[in-house]
């Protein structure tokens, strides 16, 4: 689906599929949310754009383990139309 800009560009977006847990689904509001990026984004990306919508995320974000559709992946990931995304906080307890 395009977003038009107010310029008169269109923009092609990809809806990527977000899951959040634990701490994560706390600083997100939700275990679960739909997001959209331009295609060719990257992890990297992602977590960007997570950050200027979701601010409580920052100090988690650094250790957050990323896999994106089940593969624990590296931030240089190419992200895909419809990726399922989840984001792992580290696991504490004894």
């Amino acid at each position: 689906m395009p977003l038009l800009l107010h310029l008169g560009a269109t923009i092609f977006s990809m809806r990527l599929r977000i899951l959040a847990f634990a701490s994560a689904s706390d600083a997100l509001g939700a275990a679960e949310s739909a997001f959209e990026l331009a295609p060719g984004a990257r992890v990297e990306d992602l977590k960007c754009a997570l950050l200027v919508r979701y601010p409580a995320l920052a100090a988690l974000l650094p250790r957050i383990a990323v896999a994106v559709d089940g593969e624990i992946v590296s931030d240089d990931r190419e992200l895909l139309e419809d990726a399922e995304v989840a984001l792992l906080p580290p696991v504490s307890g004894g």
